[in-house]
């Protein structure tokens, strides 16, 4: 089933930073995620982050382990929040408890919710 894919803001430059055999890589691993978010495949492996107790919070490692991709899954939506080198890639997990956080400040209505959900967050083409 594929899902609609959403991105964090921070994301299109981290991408456009990668080397072009990792963005190409990449490409391939979204595309595979779309489909199993939570199944490894060829060239990549899926880890369930356990840092994160509110929410899921998954990475995939590819290109030869050396870079990350960190993305939840909400519902029918793949949301890409950070993409990689290894060193120094786990901070990007504060995106996350930032957005849950100022989510589950205070309660809404399930109309303000679905709004706010991807404030700040625009579609993959």
């Amino acid at each position: 089933m594929a899902r609609t894919v959403l991105r964090d803001p921070r994301f299109d430059a981290e991408f456009l930073a990668l080397p072009e055999e990792a963005r190409d890589s990449a490409w391939r691993v979204i595309a595979a995620l779309r489909r199993r978010p939570f199944s490894s495949g060829a060239g990549f492996r899926v880890e369930r982050l356990r840092r994160i107790a509110p929410i899921e919070a998954w990475s995939a490692h590819f290109s030869d382990d050396r870079y990350r991709l960190l993305y939840v899954v909400n519902g029918q939506e793949l949301i890409l929040f950070g993409v990689g080198p290894r060193p120094g890639f786990y901070r990007r997990l504060d995106r996350i408890r930032g957005r849950r956080q100022r989510t589950a400040q205070a309660p809404r209505s399930s109309s303000e919710a679905a709004a706010g959900r991807t404030k700040g967050i625009r579609n993959l083409r």
